[in-house]
Order: structure tokens, then C-alpha cells, then sequence
């Protein structure tokens, strides 16, 4: 009877033995990929809206000068990083234009490798300078639906306003004769600005003529809004007059 009371005791213990040991020592999946340690938000979260960067990184002949850069800003900035209205943590980010990928780093520290941030709606990074970034579904000017980081520029407000920004490179060639000039390769940035009435809704493009987005107003909106402008000699086609417009709209709707 002793022996059978002993050998239940050992067999317990050993079980609770290799429970704790596979609680301890469970590995974690291949594609979980932490780049931080004790966030304000959610540590699960944060391990999948990361990965890695893409691979297809645009290679050309070193010999030659390159202007401009695939990213918005070459330096990193710093960035509080929300997930579905839920802070998350800081992170130093740059954002590449050419591949639209949003680049992470916990530290500035050489030897850390940056981690991408995942193309998801519920994202949203905001600047120091307040100037937020998140992922949005848009129509081109070609009519197409695209979805990619885009920046607001007016939050907060009945009709808020959007902005792309999107890197194309041009590879250049070397001078094959005395007749025929070097041409760099070249970055080249392009700025398309977005709006929309409905906070969830895809954003419509903005287009340089002023008076084609007026349509979308009722007409006495129309005739304030239309005198505004050409009383303050406002066009969509500057950054900083786009805001003073929208700011005047929301003002009297």
C-alpha cells in the first residue's frame, strides 16, 4: 500500500514537473518576431503587425550619381504607434515611398535591423509635428481602388482631407560617347491629395480645379465656399491654401 501511495506521489510531481517545464520552455512560432520589449500596448499585438522588409530592393550601377531617395525623409522620426484607437508604443519609423513600406526601429542602436509595419486599417502612427499616418482605401485618378500609408491633414472634421505621397525611379545610363550625357538614376516624389466625408469611407481624389469638387456641395455651401476662394485667391493646387479651404468648409457647414 506504501508503495502504491509513493509511486501516486512521484507520478504527480513529475507531471507537475513537465507542466511548468512546457510552460517555461513552449518555443514560439516562426514568424513571431518581437521588436520590443514591454510595450505601453499590447506585447501580442505588437508581435503581429511587424515583419519583415520586403526584398525587392531596387539595385543599379554604382558608378553613377543618384538624385533624390525612395524615402519621404532619409533620418527616422519618431512615432506613436495606435492599433484599433489603442496605444501601442514609440518607435523610430521612416517611411519608404518607392515600396510604400513603413520601416520600425525600437532603438537607433547600428546593429538593430528595422521591421516593417503591416498594411493594416487599424493602424495609425502619429508624428511629433501631430501629423498622423494611417492606411487607407482610395480611388485614383484613374479610377482604380488602391489602399497604402496616407496622411491626414485636417483631422477631426466633417470633411477631412488626405495626402499620398509615392516615389518612381528612373534608372540612368552612363555616356557612351562624347555626344551621348551621363544621366543619373533619380528619385522622383509625387503628391496627390484625397477627401472624404465618411470617416470609414474610401477617399476621392482632389483635383487641381476647384470648381469640379464643388459640385459635391449643396449649392448655397456652393456659393460661400466659391466666393471664399476667389476672395482669398485660394487654388488646390498648394498644400497649406488646401487646408485654409477645408477649414472654411467645415466652419460653415
Amino acid at each position: 500500500m506504501k508503495k502504491t501511495n509513493i509511486s501516486c506521489l512521484v507520478c504527480f510531481l513529475l507531471a507537475i514537473t513537465l507542466s511548468v517545464t512546457a510552460q517555461v520552455t513552449t518555443p514560439k512560432p516562426d514568424h513571431f518576431k518581437s521588436i520590443t520589449d514591454g510595450g505601453t500596448g499590447s506585447q501580442p499585438i505588437l508581435n503581429t503587425i511587424m515583419h519583415d522588409l520586403l526584398d525587392d530592393k531596387i539595385t543599379y550601377k554604382s558608378n553613377l550619381k543618384t538624385i533624390g531617395s525612395p524615402y519621404l525623409k532619409e533620418n527616422y522620426q519618431i512615432a506613436t504607434l495606435f492599433y484599433k484607437e489603442e496605444l501601442q508604443e514609440h518607435f523610430y519609423i521612416r517611411h519608404n515611398i518607392l515600396n510604400d513600406e513603413i520601416e520600425l526601429k525600437k532603438s537607433m542602436l547600428p546593429n538593430e535591423q528595422p521591421k516593417a509595419l503591416i498594411r493594416d486599417p487599424g493602424i495609425k502612427l502619429v508624428l511629433e509635428d501631430g501629423k498622423a499616418i494611417c492606411f487607407k482605401k482610395y480611388r485614383s485618378k484613374k479610377g482604380d481602388i488602391k489602399r497604402g500609408f496616407i496622411y491626414t491633414l485636417n483631422d477631426s472634421a466633417t470633411y477631412t482631407i488626405y495626402k499620398t505621397i509615392h516615389a518612381k525611379f528612373s534608372e540612368g545610363h552612363t555616356a557612351t560617347s562624347s555626344m551621348v550625357k551621363e544621366v543619373p538614376h533619380r528619385f522622383s516624389h509625387f503628391t496627390s491629395y484625397y477627401f472624404t466625408s465618411i470617416p470609414q469611407g474610401t477617399l476621392y481624389p482632389l483635383t487641381s480645379n476647384y470648381k469640379k469638387f464643388l459640385q459635391n456641395l449643396k449649392p448655397e455651401i456652393q456659393k460661400k465656399l466659391k466666393a471664399y476662394i476667389k476672395e482669398n485667391g485660394l487654388n488646390f493646387k498648394d498644400e497649406n491654401e488646401i487646408k485654409l479651404i477645408f477649414d472654411y468648409l467645415n466652419s460653415i457647414l
